[in-house]
């Protein structure tokens, strides 16, 4: 064989091949003892001679690229690493090797027998003789194919991981071992918008870049202690104006220590958005107690289907039995229908007569200071006041109408139905009636007024099984007593208690008690309709039920109806006791009047007048249209029963024309189905109740309003130049909706400084309290009562007569108050008087004082006959 020259620059002399004993002999001494250490390594040792000839390789090595014996021989120092990497040992391990003496990497072999590729962790070493010439190379190979495997899975588990948990949706990143932010969610994106970098970034750095002082602190905190000690933390809702932003969030979060597929520990931040969870979870309740009521209305047709399926065999049974019975109810029923038919006929006509008699009778009352002619009016009044109980009745026998609202003295007729109370307790049941001595009057249906009252006795006496305790109460109950309920805020209203000390309800019991048809009494005992028609009359009442009880701690149900006074009378002023009576609405709105009836179209008219209201009329609903084009109306209030158009087709064009201009329908007989849902007053009816129905649904009207038509329609209804420039002034410094500043009013800036007051507040006290800090010359000597002195007489008292009541609402609401009222004073003289208080703030965060000008005025009034 020639000699071979080797890519290493030496030429060498070829080891016979087979000779394996001859190679160890070839090799210098100097490594015998290398190579029968290396016999027993579990690593690849091969050496070779300066010009890359395989020397020996032992046992391990061999295994590894997959030869036998001899067969290494002859064999180069790159025939059994792959070809792709083999000129890798020519240009860079022989000559690093040569230069510093070492090279160590990873690097790929190819097993010779089963073509597998093995990966290895390479040392190569290159030995020296004594004058430092390079005699050759020793390799030493580990096996790290099954290392490198365990590295690609453990950075694939790497890599699923932070995909995890950078694709979730919730709020989660991951901080490392050196505590540095190393994954964030997709829903965790928008907590740190704000910070760039991000990822790699020393977390504490970050949480001291979107949280404040001392919150970043303690979270950096909890953070490192969770690292080290392994105990996770779980913090409270936490609710922070951001470092960043300028806003404040809240989150709740918690954090744990987990070992990360590097076995190192990090930290799993969970956390979420508390006010999206808070509206989630509100909206997950309105589904829920959706879903509760759908149940419910199934499972009650479930029961009413199957107790017809039930009673359907028993009917058919008895059909026979039952026809002669069958046909004598509806020819009962037909006898009825034409007594029905027969009022209905008179009813319209008869009211409208009775109508015009209450109305004339009350304005003879509000126009003479006669006492006899008083006296007389009200007799007249009471005969046909009477004679319209009378039509009620009829057409309430004739099932043509539910009879309708009035004045009732809750004492007088607690008096009338106590007997029946006392008759109706059952077995050894105590009854006691304690009632107010100064009880105010309600507005209520009496009759149905009675009837809830003894259902309520007659439920609590079946309650207690023949023995126990039946307590009847009847008080006064003002807007601020602490149990005053949210329905009547403001509003006085008197309270009706039925309480029993029996057996009490569960909570289930209890929820369902005033549903239609559910009852508590034994089959065949209760319909399940008293407690159903109890909360219906309270509820058309204007006023609330309250039912508590327990089990084993009785029963308590209170009615609160609103007071009559206050209803009548709640948006007038009265400046004496004696003339209450005679105060008269606001003179602000333009009625439209509409009916066919003369007599009854001029008294309503008049009545309306006396009260304020600007009055147009019409006979017809031809008539009406036509003024509604061209003139502007504030309420349409039309009769129902008219010929050729009636009231209900009359409104039905007016909103079909697009206004939504309110309307109050005049009839005899209630049909809501037909009226189209609109404002409805019964005739006949005394004036009053008519201004009261007109004055609400006005109300309504504004409240609908914006701020500004509000404001407007405030401004056209002002009387005086003084209360119109304060108001205009108020307007021009006040940032809707915020309260203007206090110091932005000057005295001038109203027409009649020496009419003008303010007030300042004490929010403090209960009832709130006031102190009159300025008071105009006018009103020290016109009004000797209230103003006179430096502070408010408190009484508690929120009806509208009372002057801090009216103080009160404008504090309490942040809006302007105004009331305006003509008192006829007797002596042919009316006094007017017109008041507009405004809400001011010195902080501009509370309002704490009150602007407001009073004009109070004398004048003549002509004699009418």
């Amino acid at each position: 064989m020639e000699d071979a020259n080797d890519n290493y620059g030496q030429t060498v002399e070829p080891l016979a091949k087979g000779r394996r004993d001859d190679s160890l002999h070839a090799i210098p001494k100097g490594n015998a003892a290398l190579i029968q250490m290396a016999e027993y390594t579990g690593d690849l040792i091969g050496l070779c001679d300066a010009g890359g000839r395989l020397a020996y390789l032992n046992p391990a090595g061999r295994r590894l690229i997959g030869i036998e014996g001899a067969d290494i021989f002859p064999m180069r120092l790159t025939d059994y690493v792959v070809p792709q990497q083999r000129h890798l040992v020519d240009d860079v391990v022989v000559p690093t090797a040569r230069r510093n003496g070492v090279w160590e990497g990873e690097m790929q072999l190819a097993n010779l027998k089963t073509d597998d590729i093995i990966a290895v962790q390479r040392s190569t070493f290159a030995t020296r003789d004594e004058q430092g010439e390079v005699t050759g190379f020793v390799s030493v190979m580990r096996d790290i194919t099954h290392g490198k495997a365990e590295q690609g899975r453990l950075r694939r588990q790497i890599e699923t991981f932070e995909t995890l948990i950078a694709n979730s949706l919730f709020g989660v990143y991951l901080v490392d071992a050196d505590f540095r932010l190393r994954v964030v969610s997709r829903g965790a994106q928008r907590l740190f918008e704000n910070v760039h970098p991000l990822v790699g970034r020393d977390f504490a750095d970050i949480l001291h870049a979107i949280w404040p002082e001392p919150l970043a602190s303690e979270a950096v905190a909890h953070f490192r202690r969770t690292l080290e000690s392994g105990m996770p933390y779980e913090a409270a809702t936490t609710s922070e104006q951001r470092a960043d932003l300028e806003a404040r969030e809240a989150y709740d979060w918690r954090i744990e220590r987990v070992t990360l597929p590097d076995e190192r520990y990090g930290i799993v931040c969970y956390f979420y958005d508390h006010t999206e969870r808070e509206n989630w979870t509100r909206a997950l309740a309105g589904r829920e107690a959706e879903l509760r009521d759908l149940n419910t209305d199934l499972e009650r047709r479930v029961r009413a289907c199957t107790a017809a399926l039930n009673h359907a065999n028993e009917r058919l049974t008895a059909e026979i039995a039952r026809r002669e019975a069958v046909q004598a109810a509806q020819l009962q029923s037909q006898k009825l229908e034409a007594v029905g038919q027969l009022t209905s006929g008179i009813a319209h006509d008869f009211n409208n007569i009775l109508g015009a008699v209450i109305g004339g009778f009350t304005i003879i009352q509000n126009r003479n200071d006669d006492p006899r002619i008083h006296q007389i009016a009200t007799m007249g009044q009471r005969a046909a006041e009477r004679g319209a109980a009378l039509v009620r009745q009829l057409l309430a026998f004739a099932r043509q109408e539910d009879v309708v609202a009035q004045h009732v003295d809750l004492a007088g007729t607690i008096g009338e139905i106590s007997d029946l109370v006392r008759h109706g307790m059952r077995g050894n049941v105590a009854l006691a009636i304690d009632c107010d001595d100064e009880l105010w009057p309600v507005l209520a249906d009496p009759t149905q007024l009675q009837s809830a009252l003894l259902n309520l006795a007659n439920n609590a006496s079946d309650a207690m099984n023949g023995g126990g305790h039946v307590h009847i109460a009847l008080s006064n109950s003002a807007p601020t007593s602490a149990d005053h309920p949210l329905e009547l805020v403001g509003r006085d209203a008197i309270r009706i208690v039925v309480a029993d000390d029996g057996p009490g309800m569960a909570s289930d019991t209890l929820q369902r008690i005033t549903e239609p048809f559910f009852t508590t009494k034994a089959r065949g005992k209760g319909t399940g309709l008293g407690l159903a028609m109890v909360q219906r009359f309270v509820e058309r009442s204007g006023g609330a039920l309250r039912i508590e009880s327990r089990p084993g701690h009785g029963t308590s149900f209170s009615i609160y109806l609103p007071r009559a006074v206050d209803l009548e009378t709640s948006n007038s002023v009265a400046c004496s006791d004696e003339i209450d009576c005679n105060a008269t609405g606001r003179a602000f709105e333009t009625v439209l009047l509409v009916d066919d009836d003369a007599e009854f179209r001029a008294i309503v008219a008049e009545g309306l007048s006396d009260a304020g209201f600007d009055v147009i009329v019409a006979a017809d609903a031809e008539a009406a249209l036509a003024l509604l084009r061209t003139r502007a109306i504030d309420v349409l209030v039309t009769d129902v029963d008219m010929p050729d158009m009636t009231g209900n087709d009359l409104v039905a064009q007016v909103r079909a024309l697009g206004s939504d201009i309110p309307c109050l329908f005049m009839t005899g007989i209630a049909n809501d189905a037909a009226l189209n849902g609109e404002a409805v007053v019964q005739k006949p009816f005394n004036p009053a109740v008519l201004h009261y129905a007109l004055r609400r649904i006005l109300i309504a009207r504004d409240h609908r309003a914006s701020d500004a038509e509000r404001l407007d329609r405030l401004a056209l209804r002002l009387k005086s130049d003084c209360t119109r420039s304060l108001l205009k002034h108020w307007r021009a410094v006040r940032s809707s909706p915020i309260v203007p500043m206090l110091d932005t009013f000057t005295i001038n800036a109203c027409s009649e400084p020496h009419r003008v007051v303010i007030a300042q507040i004490d929010l403090g006290k209960v009832p709130i309290q006031f102190t009159f800090t300025l008071v105009g010359e006018t009103l020290r000597n016109a009004v000797p009562h209230g103003l006179t002195a430096t502070e408010m007489p408190v009484s508690g008292n929120d009806s509208i007569a009372a002057q801090e009541a009216a103080y009160r609402r404008c504090a309490l609401t942040g809006k302007p108050s105004y009331e305006y009222a003509r008192i006829n004073v007797g002596d042919g003289y009316r006094e007017t008087f017109e008041r507009l208080l405004l809400p001011y703030s010195s902080n501009g965060v509370a309002v704490d004082h009150i602007v407001g000008a009073v004009v109070i005025e004398c004048e003549a009034v002509e004699k009418r006959s």
